[in-house]
């Protein structure tokens, strides 16, 4: 059986917008009831998907924590798995390896 987010929970983006819509997902960053979450940019190859993960150890912006979504294009990426990430210069989190 193999397991999908919900449509409901997929939001696309053509590249020329993709910052816009991650900066505009990663205000909800703000909340108080997603303080213990990230919003993180994924990539590989020419493939990028962006993601939630909810923070184990660190803070939004550097850390390690644990992937909260299904992935949707990033096969080699799954529910749960355990993800190292930190925050550039211009605010973006990102996978670190």
């Amino acid at each position: 059986m193999v397991v999908q987010e919900s449509d409901d929970n997929l939001l696309l983006s053509c590249k020329a917008h993709g910052k816009e819509t991650y900066f505009n997902i990663k205000k909800m960053e703000k909340k108080p009831s997603m303080r213990n979450y990230v919003y993180v940019w994924f990539k590989r190859k020419k493939q990028v998907e962006k993601m939630w993960v909810r923070i184990l150890k660190g803070t939004q912006k550097e850390g390690v924590g644990k992937l909260d979504n299904i992935p949707a294009y990033l096969d080699h990426l799954e529910l749960g798995q355990t993800i190292k990430f930190k925050t550039d210069k211009e605010g973006i989190t990102w996978q670190s390896i």
